[in-house]
């Protein structure tokens, strides 16, 4: 035989060779996959065992599409919450937790009564310079203060609506020490310079009146912290779909 006889040969054998080995790669390969696939449809059907007792996905605020609905959603239930008559029959115990977490301790006693019937809690309230999302007020005539918290998610800012806000409590004839304002948005970010003059903003943050809240640690923390002294199941499930939703802003 001859050299290019023999190469040849070698090269058909080689070929033959290439071949046997790849098609047992693929069914060694095959053979582990399918191993996988198994295993992951076993997992498929024990989560969906759970998912038929937990419902991990159903969460009513995504359901209805109103988790990021400003006016309709967010503003209505944290007032509602801070209603001490609200409807979730816990009394004060939003009120006073939120003012024992986000009101600076020199000026706390002042906002805590120890009459719920002494706060005053309106949504959108309506004044001459627009309408403060919530306004938290005290109508007992020894401990005067009142509270505003601007929330904000999707919603643009209002030129120098803080500014204006401020200027309505101060007509009321509240001094430094019984006013707080809040603005609130997902990440607590800076409220912008069209809605607060850069030299207010200063001056207010300084004298602990304005402070920025945020959705996605503040008020996650705020109510993570209290689920456990929530009395009803229903209001605790509640709490606990917000927190869910709040969780993936």
């Amino acid at each position: 035989m001859s050299n290019l006889a023999e190469i040849s040969v070698f090269i058909d054998r080689y070929k033959d060779f290439s071949k046997r080995l790849e098609r047992q790669k693929i069914i060694h390969y095959i053979s582990k996959f399918d191993g996988l696939f198994s295993g992951f449809d076993s997992l498929k059907n024990v989560i969906s065992i759970l998912d038929e007792k937990e419902a991990f996905s159903y969460n009513i605020f995504n359901i209805l599409n109103i988790h990021t609905a400003e006016v309709k959603t967010h503003t209505p239930f944290l007032r509602n919450l801070l209603e001490p008559n609200g409807t979730h029959g816990q009394k004060d115990l939003f009120l006073i937790t939120f003012i024992q977490n986000f009101i600076p301790i020199d000026k706390r006693e002042l906002f805590i009564l120890s009459n719920i019937n002494d706060y005053n809690v309106e949504e959108e309230k309506p004044t001459q310079c627009g309408r403060i999302d919530i306004f938290i007020e005290s109508i007992n005539s020894k401990k005067k203060f009142g509270i505003i918290i601007e929330n904000k998610l999707l919603a643009g800012d209002q030129h120098l609506q803080l500014n204006r806000y401020y200027d309505f409590v101060k007509a009321r004839k509240f001094i430094d020490q019984q006013i707080m304002m809040f603005y609130l948005t997902i990440d607590g970010h800076d409220p912008s310079e069209y809605s607060i003059d850069k030299k207010t903003m200063s001056e207010l943050k300084n004298r602990k009146i304005l402070y920025n809240l945020s959705y996605k640690t503040d008020i996650k923390n705020w109510l993570k912290n209290i689920i456990k002294d929530i009395k009803s199941n229903k209001v605790k499930f509640l709490i606990e779909q917000y927190l869910e939703m709040i969780e993936h802003f």
